[in-house]
Parts: C-alpha cells; structure tokens; sequence
C-alpha cells in the first residue's frame, strides 16, 4: 500500500472527540449552504460523524495492536474531512436513525429560536442564487478542499471549478473596483496576477463566510450532546441514543472487503443509451417483485461493489489523464496547474490507500501504489510531461488488470454453488462478459499507447507528438457503463 503522498498527518493518535468539535459545526454549515434545514443539517452531519468514528475505533484497534490485518490504511486528517464532506453533501449513509419527530442532541434546545434561523438566513444571504454545482464547489471549498480536489469530487474540469470560485467570491463581495472594471477581459486573462490577487480575496471571504455560518450556529450546537450520541452514549434527554447499526465497516462479503463509500461517482459521465451492465439494470427495473426477487439469489454483491469501486477510480485516472494531456498544449496550459494536478492526484491517491485491501482481495496488483507514484510524480514534473504519461498509463493499467479480475470474479461467483442457478447466468453474466471483453480492449490499447510513448523518447527526434487523447472517450464510456451499471442495479434490487 503505498503512503499517503501528501504527507498530511494521520488521524490515528487524535482524539475523535478533538475531531469531532471541530468538524460538526462546518458539517451543518454545509448542508444549510445546499438548502437543508436545521434538522436535516445536523442529522447529516451526525450521520457523517457516525461512520468517522467508525473509522476511528479501527485506526485505535490498529495502533493498539488489536487488528492483525496490517493492510488496513491510515487515514489522513484530510482524507477524513474531505470524506465526511462527501458523506454529507451525498445525502449521508443512514447510519443514524433518529426516532420520526426527534431533533438531534447536536441541535440541542436553540434548535427552534426564531433568532437563530434569522442569523443563520442573514449569513447564507449572499449565497441564495447560486445553483446546486455551485453550491457543491462552496461546500467542498468551506470545507477545506483546494480546487484541484474539488475537481476530483465533483468530476469538475479545473478551469469551471476555478470561475465556479471566482464567481462566487464575487457574490460574497470578494471582487476590488478594480477586478470588476475589468469585466471585459479575455477568458483566458482570468488566470494570470489579477485572478491570483482576486482568487486571494476570496478565500479570505469564504473564511469570513464560514465565521459567519459559525457565529450563528454557536448558540443552537451542543456540542457534547451530539458527541455523546455518536459514541452511543447518553444522549440530551438524559437517555441512552438509540443508533440502528450500520453496516459493516469493510465487508460486503467475507472474501472481498470494500470501503463503505469508495470513491465519488460522476453522473455526468451517463450515456444517453444505455449498454451492458446499464442495459441489464434498466430491464431489472422493468420486472416485478418475483422477477427481481430471483435475480437477487444470484446477485454477487461483494464482488460487483470492487467492480464498482475499480471503474469509479479507473475513469477518476483517464479524466486525468485527459487534462493532462490537454494542459500540454499552448493554449490551455494554465488550465490544469501542476498545483491542481497534483491536488486533483492526492485525492485520487488517498482513495485507493483507503480501498487497499480491496485491491488486494481480488488481486495484488499494486493499484494503489501505482496511483501513489502518479500523485507524487507531480511534485517535481508538470501533468503534461512524460514522466507523468508513463505514470498516468501504467495507473490506467493497473485499474484496467484489477478490473478484469474482480469482473471474472463477479462472473464466477454469478455461477458459484447455492446460488439460484437458472438466473445465477442469463443477462446479467451476459453484460458481465461484454465488460470482459471491453476490458481486453482496453489493455491492448494501453499496452500500445506506453510502447508509443517508450518509442518517442528513446528513439524518435526531439518534438515527436504522441496522440494520447485517442482512447480517452471510450474507456470513459466503458467505466461509467459499469460504475453506473451496477448502482442502477442496486438500486432495481432494493425495490419492494
């Protein structure tokens, strides 16, 4: 498992306690910025805390000695936050589950006070006609996320996750006279000192903002109420929380142990027709109860939730390398910053640390050190460089061979004894094996392109041009197909 390139320090000697008071507050800010009310933004954000601490009892258990896998990852205080922000603007987990009716111990007795509301209103004031990415980029951002990361958690180009910013420091009144009399510039201007010295201002208004937000929650948050209620002790009303138990921490399965959220998903990546494992989930959709009753008998959850995790993480590597290699023109150069690739690769790089022994339950093909040495090229070497391409490549192999395992994986245990056996096949293993084969594909065309680009330079004259946009699209294609594929699964499974 390769260590986290950024070097941040982990969570596993900090108290959840420590973590938990600094975080909660921004949590419910969070969720209010996107238009939930008090109630639902500490529900989410105690839902969040709920899995962190989760996470935290096992970094304990491991550095006690406890835990015998020494597989299991340690987590960054930044990889921490920038998940319990995915938790939370994703609409949470359902860990918690509060009785209909009941306010969270966070909200405390202030949870009502017409005041509170009123302050809470006046601080979101500037923030009212944003839209939902815009919201997004705001919440990743308060929450502490650079902009090459929200890129990776919204699957944002750099340049709309940047003018996203820009445009709400504006709204938040971060603008000087002089940046808006020059209104009129060139769209490409808006990279150079002017936009450095307005990107300055805005995040010194985004804290103001994120002050604001804190001030007015200050006298509605208790903060040991809601502590006590995640660590399932006693709650405000004087009674022990009542928390439904959430599921396994990593096992899905007994042999494939899987993060509880892996990766983000990128919707936007959906095609319009649908094929493969996409075309399977739109008839399951289609059958009744029984229909999907019998497919559920054979449905080899664990093994499509690697499926899963491997295409998110393999179409996060070709988005890369995708604007990557556009960076390398000279037009759009400054559009993928070697600061926001190398932002955008760490949180790439601490998702796969986290899902580590995932990998290595299918098979051990060094998937997150591969992506580990991708994060850390890039602080020495520009995204477009060939240092970075061969990085980039041999990522996208790594996730293209582990995605060839865990679908063989799926396929047999579509097919293990015990499951319904005339369904245990059909159009699902069908749809698996079309995968297969787009798999096969992919590798031979990976394959091509590192030999391509170990010709150019070794052997060819300087300036020699190596095409390495030609691929992106379809493979885009394949690994959305089954990232989305199997979620619309899922989903047609846990109907009634």
């Amino acid at each position: 498992m390769a260590t986290d390139p950024a070097d941040t320090a982990s969570v596993s000697g900090v108290g959840f306690g420590d973590y938990y008071r600094a975080h909660a507050g921004p949590l419910v800010a969070l969720s209010l910025l996107r238009g939930a009310d008090l109630v639902e933004a500490a529900r989410l954000a105690q839902d969040s805390m709920t899995v962190a601490r989760r996470w935290m009892d096992l970094l304990g258990a491991n550095a006690a000695g406890a835990a015998k896998d020494t597989r299991t990852p340690v987590v960054t205080a930044q990889a921490l936050r920038a998940w319990t922000c995915r938790m939370t603007v994703g609409g949470g987990c359902g860990v918690l589950r509060p009785a209909h009716g009941t306010v969270p111990a966070l909200l405390g007795r202030g949870s009502t006070d017409a005041l509170v509301q009123a302050r809470t209103v006046v601080a979101l004031a500037p923030l009212r006609e944003l839209n939902e990415r815009q919201l997004n980029v705001t919440a990743f951002r308060l929450a502490g996320c650079a902009p090459g990361a929200i890129g990776y958690e919204l699957g944002l180009s750099m340049p709309k996750v940047h003018r996203t910013l820009r445009h709400v420091g504006k709204l938040l009144g971060a603008e000087t006279g002089a940046r808006q009399a020059r209104g009129a510039e060139a769209p490409g201007e808006a990279d150079g000192a002017g936009a450095a010295e307005g990107a300055a201002e805005a995040e010194v208004r985004f804290a103001e903002l994120l002050g604001e937000l804190a001030t007015a929650l200050d006298s509605v948050l208790d903060l040991r109420a809601g502590l006590d209620e995640v660590s399932g002790s006693i709650g405000a009303d004087g009674a022990t929380a009542r928390r439904a138990p959430g599921p396994p921490l990593w096992n899905l399965g007994s042999s494939l142990p899987v993060p509880p959220f892996g990766a983000p998903v990128l919707h936007s990546f959906a095609e319009p027709a649908p094929s493969g494992v996409r075309a399977y989930a739109a008839g399951l959709a289609r059958c009744d109860a029984q229909g999907r009753e019998a497919a559920l008998g054979g449905f080899p959850a664990a093994e499509l939730a690697a499926v899963r995790l491997g295409a998110v993480l393999a179409l996060q590597v070709e988005r890369f390398r995708q604007e990557a290699e556009r960076s390398g023109t000279r037009a759009t150069r400054d559009e993928f910053r070697r600061e926001d690739a190398r932002e955008f690769a760490v949180a790439l790089a601490q998702d796969a640390a986290l899902a580590a022994p995932m990998f290595d339950a299918v098979k051990d093909l060094y998937v997150p050190r591969r992506v580990g040495f991708l994060a850390s090229g890039l602080a020495d070497d520009d995204p477009w460089t060939n240092e970075v391409s061969y990085d980039g490549i041999e990522a996208s192999l790594a996730l293209a061979q582990f995605r060839r395992a865990a679908v063989r994986a799926a396929l047999r245990a579509s097919h293990r004894p015990g499951a319904a056996s005339p369904q245990s096949g059909g159009p699902l293993a069908e749809a698996l094996r079309q995968s297969l084969s787009d798999t096969h594909r992919m590798i031979h065309q990976l394959d091509g392109l590192n030999s391509d680009l170990s010709r150019a330079e070794s052997t060819l004259p300087d300036g020699y041009y190596v095409d390495m946009t030609r691929d992106f699209d379809l493979h885009q294609s394949f690994h959305a197909d089954l990232a989305l594929g199997i979620d619309a699964v899922r989903e047609a499974l846990s109907q009634p």
